[in-house]
């Protein structure tokens, strides 16, 4: 390779960069509900299996000043197996490059848009495992599930929500789908002709307590298979990030750390960061070409290694609004 064609590539190597930005290193939904951490390569992280179901127990000190023992036993834990994220791989003809007015600009488009869909994977990962209450995510104890009952509008269904996490936790955040957010945000001229008393339901949110965020956006998981919604449209999560059972918010998530080392065997300049966003030099290889497999061109792709838990499922509540919105 040229001292030119070197420069050249690490000149776009150090355009696209590092693209976590170091004042927010998750999505906003994900920092709201989840404390979140990095992981050393090759370090193990671990989650309990089971909730601690002990009952406080303090008793009259007896006449004869006998104690009265119980057994009690460790609880379990099991490792956490990281999942491995990572981009297509995204190529740009050197002769479209050149061309653009904007020049390397054209990565660093496609940078944006691999560090967006990355944000929102992480995401709907996290919403899954809590609306489907997956085992494999939790301590043997599943979220609260609000059921609507056939007289509930949209107000009681948030309201008993809160019941049914206020004695775990406060300081909520009620993630919402688009369809919930709009009918919140109409709700008091929606049921204006029929209100025997004065709700003003976001008002009525903020005096409690309650951050309403809207989840949106679609990401596509399976190679060809389309985009899907990060969270159903009529869905709502409330979580109580203020825990009075345990430390912390109740979603604990964890990047591994990319080692300058191992970037380097990558060809990635990450500096110890959480993602890899590598550039593929010319040529680039593109399997299946119908006129040759290696491609004038550069390429990008990106790669993360993560994991979550739901630690505190108590303070945690989900539910379907779809009757009611």
């Amino acid at each position: 390779m040229s001292k030119e064609n070197e420069n050249y590539q690490l000149e776009i190597a150090k355009q696209v960069g590092e693209p976590i930005n170091a004042q927010l290193p998750v999505p906003v939904e994900i920092s709201a509900i989840a404390d979140t951490f990095t992981a050393e390569p090759g370090e193990k992280v671990w989650r309990y299996t089971a909730f601690d179901t002990a009952v406080d127990t303090i008793l009259d000190v007896e006449s004869d000043g006998s104690i009265k023992p119980v057994k009690r036993s460790p609880t379990g834990d099991a490792e956490l197996t990281f999942k491995g994220l990572n981009s297509k791989l995204e190529y740009v003809l050197i002769d479209d490059i050149l061309a653009e007015s904007d020049n390397t600009q054209v990565l660093a488009r496609r940078k944006a848009s691999i560090i967006r869909g990355m944000d929102k994977r992480e995401l709907k990962l996290i919403l899954d495992a809590v609306l489907a209450k997956t085992a494999g995510y939790l301590p043997g104890v599943d979220p609260h599930e609000y059921t609507v009952a056939s007289a509930d509008d949209l107000y009681d269904c948030i309201m008993g929500m809160k019941h049914l996490v206020e004695d775990y936790g406060d300081g909520y955040v009620l993630l919402v789908g688009s369809t919930v957010k709009e009918k919140i945000d109409t709700y008091d001229k929606d049921n204006a002709s029929t209100f025997n008393y004065n709700v003003t339901l976001t008002t009525r949110l903020s005096e409690l307590g309650v951050k309403v965020m809207k989840v949106f956006g679609k990401v596509e998981v399976t190679d060809g298979a389309g985009e899907v919604a990060l969270m159903d449209a009529k869905k709502m999560v409330l979580v109580a990030v203020n825990s009075r059972i345990a430390e912390g918010k109740p979603v604990k998530f964890v990047r591994r750390k990319v080692s300058p080392d191992i970037a380097k065997l990558m060809g990635a300049d990450v500096d110890s960061a959480q993602r890899a966003l590598i550039v593929n030099p010319t040529p680039v290889v593109v399997a299946g070409g119908s006129v040759g497999n290696n491609r004038l061109a550069y390429g990008i792709y990106g790669y993360e290694s993560i994991i979550f838990t739901i630690t505190n499922p108590k303070a945690i509540c989900i539910c379907d609004a779809t009757s009611v919105v």
